[in-house]
């Protein structure tokens, strides 16, 4: 039976489909200060460097020698720095990993993701295999290819809008950048000009507890240099505003500091009365690796918050640190659960947003390449060009889309750098997220899509429930 009707299959003969969806992770009914998500909103986490999906889901242990399953661990023994026996393959693969399949593959979760597990067995996380963008292994090229969702952005492409731009704008609302500095991915289209961006749907929330123009709160003196200066500043500008004539050129600062000033207050006043949950406070106070994804979960839960003043409909994340050349076990796994451990970023994400919030929420991760089949001799491994792209979300109909581990692979095993073959295009995979998040979207943020590639016995229209 092909991959697709066995999918179709299974959703026919499923009762949880057939009755109204999917069982629902999610513990809080509504938090308090919250307000109700109108709107579907696309969480776009970018995995930069390059993440090794196989390392997170690798073939199941077989015994016979010439079975991928032997094949596989084989070949990648020194990335997971075990010996190169058939005992340590097996104890690896049995000690390390949980046991999971579509029906079709067994395959592992690392046991260090539970939430991930978890996701997948409530039939919520896709995992789309052999997905391709950029294929030159270049960094910073194939990010950007990734960030615009364009297969045919070039090097010096840099200009142009980002997927997450162009359907925050689609959708009449805005995309937020979560991060240290704006990702490509935000950028939103030029209403003229295919090959410029423009960013007027764009906010910059790298802090949101700190989003708003500075205004002195009633436990500081008023004699306070800082409190005096900002009275002074608002004054300023508010006796500006009434004698400069609206013609002149200098008006739109005068307009800009007005409109920054009461947009951030209300950010302000709204977070005062959403307190913010122990468990997503402590994600930046020790509990990631990573503080700085803590404080982008941090970010993301206060955008929910304010969902109806940032008129959010896309985030945009970024999570670095996965081009793992050398020692890769100990580097990509404390990774791999600070993204998707037990009481970690995307858990504790979960157990704290509403489940009409978590209902009307897709998570998108990937990076800009993959890596190649076998080991390198640093423990690690190198760049590679097909990859996985992961779909999270309680609207998402999970699964595999895609052959995890085609047979083809193993007589490339032993070639010069050998690497996934690329067979859907992510444009393919990022055109029906948008479709998810509002009807006709697919077509305007990726028009040039008729040109894309699906793997074959693939159908992406089940990706979504």
């Amino acid at each position: 039976m092909r991959r697709r009707d066995f999918i179709k299959s299974a959703l026919a003969a499923g009762a949880l489909y057939t009755s109204g969806g999917l069982p629902v992770l999610g513990r809080v009914a509504h938090a308090s200060g919250m307000p109700v998500l109108g709107n579907r909103v696309l969480v776009n986490i970018m995995l930069s460097g390059g993440p090794d999906f196989r390392h997170l889901f690798p073939p199941a242990f077989d015994s016979k020698l010439d079975s991928y399953g032997f094949r596989y661990w084989e070949a990648r023994a020194a990335a997971h720095s075990i010996g190169q026996t058939s005992s340590a393959y097996e104890s690896r693969w049995t000690n390390d990993y949980f046991h999971v399949g579509d029906g079709l593959t067994e395959f592992g979760i690392l046991a260090k993701c539970g939430w991930l597990k978890r996701m997948w067995d409530a039939g919520h996380a896709a995992i789309v295999a052999n997905a391709v963008g950029g294929t030159d292994r270049d960094h910073s090229h194939c990010q950007l290819i990734m960030n615009q969702g364009d297969l045919s952005t070039g090097r010096n492409d840099i200009s142009r809008s980002g997927w997450g731009g162009r359907l925050a704008s689609y959708m009449a609302g805005n995309v937020l950048a979560l991060t240290r500095t704006p990702e490509p991915f935000t950028y939103g289209p030029h209403p003229s000009d295919p090959e410029q961006h423009d960013n007027r749907n764009l906010v910059s929330a790298r802090n949101t507890r700190q989003i708003a123009l500075y205004r002195p709160d009633a436990a500081e003196s008023p004699y306070s240099q800082r409190a005096h200066i900002s009275r002074s500043l608002r004054r300023y500008y508010q006796a500006l505003k009434q004698e400069m004539s609206p013609d002149s050129v200098y008006h739109r600062f005068v307009e800009h500091e007005r409109v920054l000033r009461a947009f951030g207050e209300s950010v302000e006043d709204r977070l005062s009365t959403a307190p913010l949950p122990e468990p997503i406070n402590g994600l930046m106070e020790g509990d990631l690796s990573n503080p700085m994804l803590g404080q982008q979960v941090r970010n993301l839960y206060d955008s929910f918050a304010c969902s109806d003043i940032f008129s959010l409909r896309v985030a945009s994340m970024e999570l670095d640190g996965w081009d793992t050349h050398r020692t890769q076990r100990d580097a990509i796994e404390p990774q791999l659960e600070d993204l998707f451990g037990d009481g970690k970023a995307l858990d504790v994400l979960y157990q704290e947003l509403p489940v009409d919030v978590l209902d009307n929420t897709v998570f998108v991760l990937g990076g800009e390449f993959g890596r190649q089949l076998r080991a390198n001799g640093d423990n690690g491994t190198d760049h590679g060009r097909g990859t996985s792209i992961l779909i999270i979300g309680n609207g998402v109909r999970g699964g595999v889309y895609g052959d995890m581990f085609p047979e083809e692979e193993l007589a490339r095993l032993d070639d010069h750098s050998p690497d996934i073959t690329g067979l859907t295009t992510i444009d393919s995979v990022y055109a029906k997220v948008c479709e998810w998040a509002q009807a006709g979207a697919g077509d305007i943020v990726f028009p040039d899509r008729s040109l894309s590639l699906i793997e074959n016995g693939v159908d992406l229209d089940l990706l979504f429930v």
